[in-house]
């Protein structure tokens, strides 16, 4: 058994490459489906043709804002934690995997409020298709016309997508619960995604972006911070 210590940095971009593309792929194929349009009709629709969930308690107040305390609390246990691995010896073995944690988890949702910022992309209650007053453009058309918002990518579901760095944590510790972790970042992203989609908040591809640049973050900084430090055989 030996330990390696460097990054093989052809795999590591190759492997973002591969993700990059069929993140577009799945992107243009939603564009030529007109699927984000469809799926939000039939939202607005089934709520009587206003978006009737916008301020009500489960969407607004639970998933919304109770779903980015309980990501906040995550984070600052997670920040005590490692905190507390300088002290304890017990703790010590876990410092690594506990940094990357926390910096792929903070890195995951800076890069997603930074894409926001930037992309000038329009919620679907901004446009009057949906109430609102501006006319309705698809995805890839407001990336060229930039007249909209900063709802692109979707910032709420990456409070849930971000910690897929748990899974990598697991992989990292070859632990059984690893596939739980995975299956517990997908299902909060997912909830908090759908949530806003319910709200005229979001359109699909804005949740499908969130989970694809938090599983790229996620994972170079597993390439990166975690693999060139684990025992191969």
């Amino acid at each position: 058994m030996s330990i390696t210590k460097t990054v093989d940095t052809t795999s590591l971009v190759l492997s973002v490459t591969k993700y990059l593309g069929i993140l577009l792929l799945i992107s243009l194929l939603i564009e030529l489906t007109q699927f984000d349009s469809s799926l939000a009709d039939f939202i607005y629709q089934w709520e009587g043709n206003h978006w009737r969930l916008k301020d009500e308690w489960v969407t607004a107040t639970l998933v919304h804002k109770g779903g980015k305390y309980l990501s906040i609390t995550m984070l600052l246990v997670v920040l005590t934690i490692v905190t507390m691995s300088y002290f304890f010896k017990a703790l010590a073995s876990w410092k690594p995997a506990l940094l990357y944690l926390l910096t792929s988890t903070l890195l995951g949702a800076l890069v997603i409020s930074l894409g926001k910022s930037i992309s000038n992309i329009s919620c679907p209650w901004d446009f009057s298709r949906y109430g609102g007053g501006l006319d309705y453009l698809s995805l890839m058309e407001q990336l060229w016309v930039r007249n909209g918002s900063q709802c692109f990518p979707a910032g709420h579901a990456s409070a849930g997508f971000a910690w897929l760095s748990l899974y990598f944590v697991g992989r990292h510790t070859n632990a059984p619960w690893r596939w739980a972790a995975l299956a517990f970042a997908l299902l909060l992203g997912c909830v908090f995604g759908i949530s806003q989609q319910l709200r005229g908040a979001h359109f699909l591809s804005h949740d499908i972006w969130s989970f694809g640049v938090c599983w790229m973050v996620s994972f170079i900084c597993y390439e990166v911070m975690l693999k060139p430090y684990e025992p191969t055989r």
